[in-house]
């Protein structure tokens, strides 16, 4: 069957062809029905009124509803598009719409959206958004959004959000500039969030930013303290008078308060303002100590505007300090009580203090702050004080004005001192170069010792030890019996490297030219004189260079005194030997041991110090023992009865003890160190 054909050449007037196939070249004004085909040429400002249009791509304008595109992804090249839906792909720029038009699109990429956008923007915005979006942004928004999104922002916005966001924003990077309108009613929900300022009630927000927290400092010397929290809202307060306390300017959100008191034992006290409710109803106890490095913070927190606070203690620190007990022998005033009474019980030093040592009636003792302070005997200028010799101190003096302290010990009627920088220092008596100054000059002010910054022990008498941080032993001073371990008599002036091992890690000596250490490995050496068998050797020939003491490999820490050695083994135990004259030894009897003998007990803390004739220690319950002679109730038993076992002194929380004597064959002062808060 035949099918109809017309070729049509400038027709007059509407033409309305059905079911007709037409070829070549159509030109019309309007056209109604279906076209299939291609139209590659209109002219300019005519219209086509069309059913169904099924075409590769358009050029012109057009009106009307497109409601099948394609399926090979075509192309829309217009002008003008008036349509009331869109299915398939957009390039371009849509610049006029008609009232609330719907877009059915798949990927839509364009400079600029006016109008809301129903549904969900998959992909990234890169320009403004200026309508309301009701559904789900999961891309990244490279602008400003002037109006309001209700579903999740899961990409970063960097421009300004000028409406309200009422779902999720699980990353904002907003880059704030002059204020966000419609954050007063809006509820964010958020993993992290960096921003300047937020507003709301806050009621789930917890933790601390991210980025940088505003920081002032306030220092509360007066009555009254008004803290303006514009200025930070984490205040670094230290105070040295008592004080009632006010804000200015709150926001919402969390105020973090530093608290310090002022270097002495004076309570101070804070009076809040009283619309801090206090977490259970309970004001924080201020610290009132002056122990350096005590602090406290407390947080704050409001969510309207500062009519109310929530507050709690978050952080405390409260560092736990030492009591310093004295007692014996007091002719230089060494107990530091302001006079010469001899005190056959302990007797406290005022002040709060970190350690103490001692030698021939002259103490040392650092706090916490890291000063250093000596009493006692000044015949040689070491007590520091740089004053004329002699210059007897009965109480605590400073030495100098640093700060930065962190060890003092004494022998031989000299000083060597370390800072926490590393360095090395010395002072007092110098007659074979004990200062290491390598000269024999007196010093009475601290003096560094060389340049080196890596000491980190030192012991001695007139033959002075120290360890470095490498590991390595260096001596110096006195060495007629080849004590310092170099394999010669030669004395100096100046620190030698003990050979070359690199693993020693305790020493200890004594005033007969002998050296006891412990390498890592836990095994125990010595050098130098043996006439008193500590050497634990029946060979009394000094030795010149270090050699192994036994076989054990289980070796703790050392304290050697002129008769004998007091060991601990890293199980507890306790060993002593040398001479036992005066029952020194703590074996019940008064036998010379050439040989470690145990101590009763596996609870000994390994800190102490042992003098020529008797001993104090420590157990791990904080109780304090000792034993041997007691002529001057150096004991601690208000008696001068001696002992020849452990006994207990009287009380608890003693930390560690040290004993220091008048001459080599009498110690008869004793130093008790308590740890307490």
């Amino acid at each position: 069957m035949s099918q109809e054909k017309a070729q049509l050449i400038a027709p007059l007037g509407n033409v309305t062809f059905t079911g007709v196939t037409a070829t070549g070249v159509i030109t019309a004004t309007s056209l109604s029905g279906n076209i299939t085909g291609s139209a590659s040429s209109i002219v300019q400002g005519t219209s086509i009124t069309a059913g169904v249009v099924t075409a590769s791509s358009f050029a012109g304008n057009l009106t009307g509803n497109i409601q099948r595109l394609a399926d090979s992804a075509p192309n829309i090249s217009v002008g003008v598009v008036t349509a009331t839906s869109f299915s398939g792909n957009l390039t371009g720029s849509v610049t006029d719409l008609t009232s609330q038009p719907a877009i059915t699109v798949g990927v839509v990429t364009a400079t600029r959206f006016s109008g809301p956008v129903t549904g969900d923007i998959r992909g990234n915005v890169t320009g403004n958004v200026s309508g309301v979006a009701t559904g789900n942004v999961t891309g990244n928004v490279d602008g400003d959004i002037t109006g309001n999104v209700t579903g999740t922002i899961a990409g970063n916005v960097t421009g300004d959000v000028t409406g309200n966001a009422s779902g999720h924003a699980g990353g904002l990077g907003v880059s704030y500039n002059g204020g966000w309108t419609g954050a007063g009613t809006s509820q964010i929900s958020v993993g992290v969030i960096t921003a300047t300022v937020f507003h709301g009630d806050g009621s789930t927000l917890s933790g601390v930013s991210g980025g940088p927290v505003s920081q002032q400092a306030v220092t509360i010397d007066g009555a009254a303290t008004s803290i303006d929290l514009s200025s930070g809202n984490l205040i670094y307060a230290t105070q040295s008078a008592n004080t009632t306390v006010s804000f200015a300017n709150s926001e919402n959100g969390n105020v973090y308060f530093v608290r310090v008191k002022d270097n002495n034992t004076t309570p101070r006290t804070i009076t809040w303002p009283s619309r801090i409710k206090w977490d259970g109803a309970i004001t924080p106890t201020l610290i009132s100590d002056s122990t350096a490095g005590d602090s406290q913070i407390f947080k704050l927190v409001t969510r309207d505007e500062g009519v109310t606070w929530y507050g709690k203690e978050v952080f405390e620190s409260d560092a736990p300090y030492r009591e310093l007990w004295m007692w014996g022998r007091n002719v230089q005033g060494a107990l530091g009580q302001n006079d010469k009474t001899q005190h056959s019980s302990p007797v406290q030093i005022p002040g709060k203090w970190k350690e103490a040592n001692a030698f021939s009636d002259t103490v040392m003792a650092l706090k916490f702050d890291g000063t250093l302070w000596t009493w006692g005997n000044n015949s040689r200028g070491m007590l520091g004080q740089n004053a004329p010799q002699p210059s007897d101190l009965s109480s605590p003096t400073q030495v100098g004005t640093d700060t930065t302290w962190s060890n003092a010990t004494g022998g031989g009627t000299c000083i060597l001192a370390m800072k926490t920088n590393g360095t090395l220092w010395s002072w007092g008596y110098n007659y074979v170069g004990m200062l290491g100054q390598n000269s024999t000059a007196m010093k009475s002010s601290p003096t560094q010792v060389g340049t080196d910054t890596t000491w980190s022990q030192t012991t001695g008498l007139t033959s002075k030890y120290a360890i470095k941080t490498d590991g390595t032993i260096w001596s110096w001073g006195y060495n007629n019996v080849g004590g310092l371990g170099h394999n010669n008599k030669i004395d100096k002036s100046s620190p030698t490297q003990v050979g070359t091992n690199t693993t020693w890690s305790k020493v200890s000596t004594g005033h007969r030219q002998t050296a006891v250490a412990i390498k890592t490995d836990g095994t125990l050496w010595g050098w130098g004189s043996a006439n008193n068998k500590v050497l634990n050797s029946s060979d009394t020939n000094a030795k010149s260079s270090p050699v192994q003491m036994g076989t054990d490999s289980n070796w703790k820490s050392i304290y050697q005194y002129s008769e004998g050695i007091q060991a601990f083994k890293t199980n507890g135990t306790l060993w002593m030997w040398g001479l036992n004259e005066f029952g020194q030894l703590g074996q019940n009897n008064l036998t010379n041991f050439s040989s470690p003998k145990q101590i009763p007990g596996t609870t000994w803390t390994g800190e102490a110090f042992t003098g020529p004739n008797f001993t104090l220690t420590t157990k791990t319950d904080g109780t304090l023992w000792t034993w041997g002679s007691n002529d001057t109730g150096q004991q601690g038993q208000n008696n001068t009865t001696k002992y020849s076992s452990p006994v207990q002194i009287p009380g608890t929380n003693w930390d560690y003890s040290k004993i220091f004597y008048q001459n080599y064959a009498e110690a008869d002062i004793a130093i008790g160190i308590k740890q307490t808060s």
